[in-house]
């Protein structure tokens, strides 16, 4: 919009007039891409906040003083006394641009950073279906916008695979039909209490609906209904049928009954679009399926102790107590994670939460990885990061764009994830290894995402749009847009020339006139309220018909701004819906191809992983593991990937459990603080990050698929649990000796300490008993710290069974902790030595020690005497006389309460 002035030819000098400030400005603005737009003010502009709300439908709703104040905004003005020309017509916003067509795919353009940022990640709804002894499982993304479906699985009374359902998943309610299993049930509210510090967290974790809603052919005809983007448009009812018969296996009830219920919960819940209209479903851009038979199990409660992860609150009081405000503090997901973009660390995220033992994936991560570690390809790992810093997640995007509600923030956002896809393409297609991800990801780059560069890159001009804050069309995309883009840029310099006329045809008593476009009303003539016009009675003028009058102005119709309506219109509302339609088009074509944007996001956030991976495996000196299918751990020179990188020099050791004639359970004695506990989580470390498709920090590592990780380290204690800590540790072991097989790693740190000596040892034996004899063909690997110094003479003897210790020195009365772990045992553990290293008193260690000798020698303790002994035990023995004689009717008990005082005073 403009605001330009003119004056008539009664001066020699020519001069154009306005609002410096205002030069710059569009003064119309469209608020996001729907049909509401606003009419900037001049004083707007230069830094006012007046505005007035219009409708596109063309509604008027505007006061009259509204509509003068917001109609300065395109003007032409004349005056008598100057003449000039248009000059600031130049000065208008222009939407050419300096990208060409042709820079998509020639020129890599770096956009205007606009502060898009991400969404912060929803935890999923799940659904649960139990029937005839099959589990049915489906849970939604609010993020990724995805149902997933697990396929029928047998499922027994102990309900484990329910357990590593929601384990994997962690969702936010889990929705079960009134007449389900109480065994479900019960299984469900002690997942909800143990994964909440809330005791009543049952109440709004489990969500029962009727049992109708979980019916068979209820729940068919909700899948048969669901609105896909990826559906092609004009399928009949029996096509519709057919396509969404091959999403979805029908064959599998207890799954198709889980998916209906849970559509149910998503639209009783309206999950993601509570605040919309009623009429706005819950959007669902695809389906899939996933199985957990390829999955390592590793218990929520050992992903603390081994520091997997480890959240850090925020430092500010403040914000400490936000859901997402903390950080990621020191672990393994830490120093793992050098991803560029957020979908990418989500992703390894995923990855740490669903370990794989698929040998051929985690086989081609390894593949990629060794790439990426070559220094060959320093330069393309760089190019890819930097194409990878650029990709957001497209699913909320083309959420946002299904509901008519995508910001230009968003328009950049998805143009630089396609362009910065496709770049990557080209380069995974370039290469010449045959590397898996490159292979996939060559598959997947099609002409399709191609063409959706090219469309967006040709048609959106993100310049303008970013200053007009709304959908703008690049030049000599649309003539007919063009043309009234054109018409409405000439408008300044058309008002000024008839501004100009009309001043001719007024009486000398105006000196200033101005042809003015407001909305609704059109153009009119407006003419400052001058003294001479104040003095007449009225503000008739010949050939005009006077509108109205407000702020010191008077406004008219004339013959030429009637003209001015009929031949004109509304002509920036015209440019604003036509380009309105265009983006409509643009979305419609790009949510045609949706699945494959979604895709591709997941296939870039993967790649991100690789890369983030292969850089830490270089920069530690990890080594790739050779994964087998036989139970078998063997690792060469292993280390600690936290622990090294605090302390310096960090000892490796070596690790021999199965294969080889080696023994599956190892027992570990030795000192207080000579890395027994280190060393466990470091075994339990190494074979996770295997898992992972990490390389691992070891010389050489031979590492046989884990189907399940069980921990004994650290007690998580809480109140809502309602169990002591012993019976937490108890609850820990049970697990692990019911579930474990062959190819388990069990860690048991100092199991039994939490009861009586004895006790406790005897429960560790007995387990480990249990695995030695009852068990002895599927024995798991099992790597046991103990300060029971007894509990090998306990043990049968099997080649399943090595003691082992941690190699100390003693050098006089100072010990060496050498940090090597070697064959044997030992009946030490320096405690006394040790607590007075640590600055426990000379005195409290002197008594330590001679009560610890006494108990190894079978001999009694007995108190200890002092200088003060014999003193005081006068002392007692004449304050126990006294009382004995005390007589309680006629003795005053105050003064024998001073005597008792007297006593004991340091003086007596």
């Amino acid at each position: 919009m403009s605001d330009v002035s003119s004056h008539s030819p009664a001066s020699e000098t020519n001069q154009t007039t306005r609002c410096s400030d205002y030069s710059g400005c569009h003064g119309y603005h469209t608020a996001g891409s729907g049909a509401t737009t606003r009419e900037a003010t001049e004083d707007e502009c230069c830094g006012d906040v007046s505005s007035t709300e219009v409708t596109s439908e063309r509604s008027h709703r505007t006061s009259t003083s509204d509509l003068v104040t917001a109609a300065k905004s395109i003007r032409g003005v004349a005056s008598r006394g100057r003449f000039g020309s248009n000059s600031d017509a130049s000065r208008l916003p222009s939407v050419e641009t300096n990208m060409s067509d042709s820079d998509v795919v020639q020129k890599r353009r770096k956009l205007t950073d606009t502060g898009f940022s991400e969404e912060d990640e929803q935890m999923p709804y799940m659904s649960v279906m139990w029937s005839g002894g099959r589990l049915g499982v489906a849970y939604y993304s609010v993020e990724s916008r995805e149902i997933s479906m697990m396929l029928d699985a047998t499922e027994t009374d102990d309900m484990e695979l329910l357990r590593k359902v929601c384990q994997q998943v962690a969702p936010c309610c889990v929705v079960v039909s009134s007449k389900q299993d109480e065994r479900v049930i019960s299984i469900l509210k002690q997942i909800a209490v143990g994964s909440s510090d809330e005791p009543n967290r049952s109440k709004d974790f489990i969500q029962f609906l009727p049992s109708i809603d979980f019916s068979l052919d209820i729940c068919k005809r909700r899948l048969l209904m669901l609105s896909l983007p990826s559906i092609p448009q004009g399928l009949s009812d029996c096509e519709r049928t057919l396509y969404i018969s091959s999403l979805v296996p029908f064959e599998n009830v207890s799954m198709v009954r889980a998916v209906g219920g849970l559509l149910k919960l998503l639209d009783k819940k309206r999950a993601g679009v509570e605040l919309e209209d009623v009429d706005i479903q819950v959007p669902v851009l695809s389906l899939r399926t996933f199985s957990l038979n390829d999955l390592l199990i590793v218990d929520d409660i050992s992903y603390s102790p081994l520091q997997l992860f480890q959240r850090e609150a925020h430092p500010s009081v403040y914000k400490a107590g936000m859901g997402n405000s903390g950080k990621e503090g020191l672990s393994l997901y830490g120093i793992l994670n050098r991803c560029k973009s957020q979908i990418g660390s989500k992703m390894l995220r995923l990855w740490f939460m669903r370990p794989l033992r698929h040998l051929e994936r985690l086989t081609a991560r390894q593949d990629a990885i060794a790439f990426f570690m070559n220094p060959r390809h320093v330069d393309t790992v760089s190019t890819l990061q930097t194409c990878l810093k650029h990709i957001r997640n497209t699913s909320k995007i083309l959420i946002r764009m299904t509901q008519a509600q995508a910001s230009v923030a968003d328009w950049q956002a998805l143009y630089k994830t396609v362009y910065n896809a496709t770049y990557v393409g080209e380069i995974c297609r370039s290469q010449t290894a045959s590397v898996p991800i490159f292979q996939q990801i060559g598959h997947m780059f099609t002409e399709d995402l191609q063409k959706i560069t090219n469309l967006i890159g040709n048609i959106v001009d993100f310049d303008e749009s970013a200053i007009a804050n709304r959908f703008v069309v690049k030049p000599n995309v649309d003539p007919q847009l063009d043309e009234k883009k054109r018409k409405y840029n000439g408008l300044p310099d058309f008002m000024t020339k008839i501004a100009r006329e009309e001043l001719e045809k007024l009486s000398d008593d105006v000196q200033e006139c101005s042809v003015i476009y407001m909305p609704q009303l059109g153009y009119m003539l407006a003419v400052p309220l001058t003294k001479p016009l104040k003095q007449k009675a009225d503000y008739t003028m010949p050939g005009l018909e006077f509108m109205f009058f407000s702020n010191e102005t008077l406004y008219y119709k004339s013959a030429k701004t009637r003209s001015l309506d009929e031949m004109l219109g509304d002509t920036q509302c015209d440019v604003n819906d036509h380009e309105t339609q265009i983006m409509h088009r643009l979305q419609d074509t790009i949510l045609e191809h949706c699945q494959g944007l979604v895709d591709v996001t997941q296939y870039m956030a993967e790649l991100d992983c690789l890369i983030a991976l292969a850089v830490c495996a270089r920069e530690g000196n990890y080594c790739r593991p050779q994964l087998t299918t036989d139970s078998i751990i063997n690792i060469t020179a292993g280390r600690h990937p936290l622990q090294e990188l605090c302390c310096s020099p960090f000892v490796p050791n070596d690790t021999r459990s199965g294969g080889g004639g080696s023994s599956r359970m190892k027992l570990l004695s030795g000192p207080n603080t000579s890395g027994k506990s280190i060393y466990l989580k470091q075994v339990a470390v190494i074979v996770f990050m295997a898992h992972i498709g990490s390389y691992v920090p070891a010389e050489a590592a031979v590492i046989g698929l884990t189907d399940r990780i069980f921990t004994r380290i650290r007690t998580l204690e809480s109140v809502s649990v309602g169990l002591s800590t012993f019976m937490i540790d108890l609850n820990q072991v049970c697990a692990a000796v019911q579930n474990a097989t062959a190819n388990s790693l069990v860690i048991l740190d100092e199991f039994g300490k939490g009861t009586h000596p004895a006790d406790g040892e005897a429960l560790l034996c007995a387990c480990l008993r249990h695995w030695l004899t009852t068990h002895s063909n599927a024995c798991p690997h099992v790597f046991v710290s103990t300060h029971f110094h007894g509990a090998l003479s306990h043990l049968p003897k099997s080649p399943l069974l090595s003691s082992q210790t941690m190699e100390v020195m003693q050098d006089g009365s100072e010990l060496v902790f050498l940090y090597q772990l070697i064959d044997g045992s030992t009946n030490y553990s320096y405690a006394c030595k040790i607590a007075a290293n640590e600055g426990l008193p000379a005195d409290i260690v002197k008594r330590g020690t001679q009560v610890s000798e006494l108990l190894m020698t079978n001999q009694s303790v007995c108190k200890m005497d002092t200088a003060n002994t014999a003193t005081q035990y006068e002392k007692s023995k004449k304050i126990i006389e006294q009382f004995m004689s005390l007589d309680l009717d006629k003795d005053d008990l105050q003064v024998f309460l001073k005597d008792v005082i007297a006593v004991n005073s340091p003086e007596a």
